[in-house]
């Protein structure tokens, strides 16, 4: 991927007489276009520049790590503190051209491009994004990146995920569905909303001691300590977060404070106590706008917590999870069992370091997570997976950043069942909650996520719901939740 950028920088006063002052910044801006690129990758690089009065013209070129917008905001910062000694002030900017070399354009994109000045080039190894006439506003508010995100959203894998490792495990003990049974047996029971259920003893039982499970094997000895996040979600905080409120906003519920006046709700009292009856209609007469969701991902307040602040990289890196409550997601129709549901348990670890020591925190759960699904002898494998969120800014790839998923085998269904997503999402929160490190050292953020409620019906699904069939480290556990017994996992 390419971006050249054409753009003009004005200014208040006459720029003819500090041609050379001009000229000291502009050659020794090297290093800093190449500032936060990986080793070995590029960054931006100053192609032309050009006095006209009190304008300043440019041409810069880059890759994907430093990309030309970015650089053109570096100089400009630089320029401005230069040539104010000179009592010469910044004024404004203008991208002129910009040109972004992409591998294709997928159906659809050139409508996320209507209202833009804009053209499109196709050559024989990709297409050329040309955007003419960019505001500052565009330059300084993310929009190039945000319309990349967008038209190069890769497309699905053909044939299934690209699976890295699979193990077999122990031949299944059970071949029926597990959820049914459970209904059958009263051990859970479908609530009246849907994608909701109750659960009662002893699947309740088996869950906590699964919790308790990944809590020894793989949480504490990673270092995570825990914290208990609120549930609410102010949607200004979610539009923080990237690849929802832009992304899947069907997939959430929002929530609609009702106002603090008894008799504004007159009417739908009437009809509950005259009526019998829920009357929607009166409700919607009352309520607020929404203003939060129900949280969707469960690790939003850990990115708010450092919102705006500055840390320090000797005090990295900071490891937190939760599990203090539900996980809320609207799937409408696609609803199913306790694999698909509402309202669902979880446990999420949140991270933040150095870029090294947030890989280094992914791939200790992932290598702890695996141990563990080899102990309780089920079939497991390890895929690549899409992240849901947008690529965007300057993010870097590789393996080192790939987001990693799960999964674990259904016998009654012959599919595969995703209980942990492994994500690094390198400086995208960074970013957009405004998380900076005081000296300008790069920082990343990551987060694992584990559905308790899969991995139990996993567990069902291998061995069935009869106790004495299940792994030794469960049954110990769900006997002391039970008060059954006092053993030892």
């Amino acid at each position: 991927m390419r971006f050249v950028l054409r753009a003009r920088l004005r200014f208040s006063g006459d720029l003819e007489g500090l041609r050379e002052e001009i000229r000291e910044v502009l050659e020794g801006s090297s290093e800093l276009l190449r500032r936060g690129a990986p080793p070995g990758r590029e960054g931006a690089r100053l192609e032309g520049w050009e006095v006209r009065g009190r304008e300043l013209e440019l041409r810069i070129s880059s890759d994907r790590y430093v990309r030309s917008h970015s650089a053109l905001l570096r100089l400009a910062r630089e320029l401005q503190g230069r040539l104010g000694r000179h009592r010469v002030g910044l004024r404004g900017m203008e991208g002129e051209e910009y040109r972004v070399e992409l591998p294709h354009l997928p159906p659809g994109a050139e409508a996320l491009l209507e209202g833009m000045s804009h053209e499109v080039e196709r050559r024989e190894d990709g297409v050329t994004l040309v955007l003419r006439n960019l505001s500052e506003a565009d330059l300084r508010g993310g929009t190039v990146d945000r319309l990349v995100s967008l038209v190069e959203r890769p497309a699905p894998r053909a044939g299934g995920p690209s699976v890295v490792r699979e193990e077999e495990g122990t031949p299944p003990l059970f071949s029926g569905n597990p959820v049914e049974e459970m209904e059958r047996r009263g051990w859970i029971q479908e609530f009246p909303g849907k994608g909701q259920w109750v659960y009662g003893p002893p699947f309740a039982e088996l869950l906590g001691a699964v919790e308790d499970l990944l809590l020894e094997r793989v949480v504490r000895p990673l270092g995570f300590r825990e914290a208990m996040f609120p549930k609410l979600i102010p949607l200004e905080v979610m539009r923080r977060m990237p690849g929802y409120l832009d992304g899947i906003p069907e997939g959430m519920y929002y929530v609609c404070p009702p106002p603090r006046d008894p008799q504004a709700f007159s009417g739908f009292k009437a009809e509950v106590r005259l009526r019998r009856r829920v009357a929607a209609e009166k409700l919607r007469e009352v309520l607020e706008d929404p203003s939060y969701v129900l949280a969707p991902a469960q690790c939003e307040p850990f990115y708010q917590m450092f919102s705006g602040r500055r840390v320090r990289l000797e005090e990295l890196p900071v490891r937190l999870f939760d599990r203090s409550g539900w996980t809320y997601r609207w799937e409408g129709g696609g609803a199913e069992g306790l694999i698909r549901t509402h309202e669902f348990r979880r446990i999420e670890l949140v991270f933040l370091g150095s870029p090294e020591q947030v890989v280094g925190i992914r791939e200790g759960v992932r290598e702890k997570s695996e141990g563990l699904l080899r102990e309780l002898g089920l079939r497991w494998r390890l895929t690549l997976a899409t992240p849901f969120y947008l690529r965007e800014g300057e993010r870097e790839e590789g393996p080192e950043a790939a987001t990693y998923d799960l999964e674990v085998r259904l016998p009654y269904k012959e599919d595969w069942l995703e209980v942990a997503s492994l994500n690094v999402h390198g400086e995208r929160f960074v970013r957009s909650f405004g998380i900076k490190e005081e000296k300008g050292r790069r920082i990343w953020t990551g987060c694992c996520g584990f559905g308790t409620t899969r991995w139990v019906v996993g567990l069902l699904a291998h061995y069935g719901l009869e106790e004495e069939n299940w792994p030794g480290i469960l049954r110990e556990r769900v006997r002391v939740l039970s008060g059954r017994g006092k053993g030892e996992g």
